[in-house]
């Protein structure tokens, strides 16, 4: 294991990052992640404030912050042209806020709902996890209000089309 290396982060504070075990891997490309190597990224989880190492690559990281909110959209429309299932499977959590991966970023069993800062060994500064273009308040409900009618006629004509069979 590697020792906490403590650094100035974003604003002068400092960030104690977490020990890494040997051979600690991305889950995307099988880099080896490391604090020398500039490619390692830690994740903070609310509502506890607790630290996660990332089991993606910093670069993995940021092109899911760039494009994720996007791929969202763009799967819900395809979806809407095929079945209301993959639509309901996207719909129902709703439009996506923060930066989420079950399974390189997962949230602990503490009751943690979301993933809130990112800290990045390259340049040892904080970013929000927040998704890029991603809708918050007003405009993330009605976005979802849109999504959840689509899928209510989508499921009404699932069911019509079910009777006439």
């Amino acid at each position: 294991m590697n020792k906490p290396e403590s650094v100035v982060g974003c604003g002068g504070e400092e960030h104690a990052s977490l020990p890494l075990p040997d051979d600690f891997e991305c889950m995307a490309t099988w880099e080896e992640l490391s604090l020398e190597d500039g490619n390692y990224c830690e994740y903070r989880t609310q509502p506890s404030g607790s630290w996660h190492a990332s089991k993606f690559s910093a670069g993995i990281v940021r092109k899911l912050l760039k494009e994720s909110f996007q791929t969202y959209l763009t799967n819900v429309e395809k979806a809407t042209k095929d079945c209301a299932a993959a639509v309901r499977r996207l719909v129902l959590k709703g439009p996506p806020i923060y930066l989420e991966d079950k399974n390189a970023l997962p949230l602990p069993e503490n009751g943690d709902t979301h993933i809130d800062l990112l800290w990045f060994s390259d340049d040892k500064k904080y970013a929000s996890a927040v998704l890029v273009g991603a809708l918050q308040g007003e405009e993330r409900e009605k976005l979802w209000e849109t999504q959840k009618e689509v899928l209510q006629a989508m499921e009404a004509a699932e069911t019509q089309e079910d009777k006439t069979v």
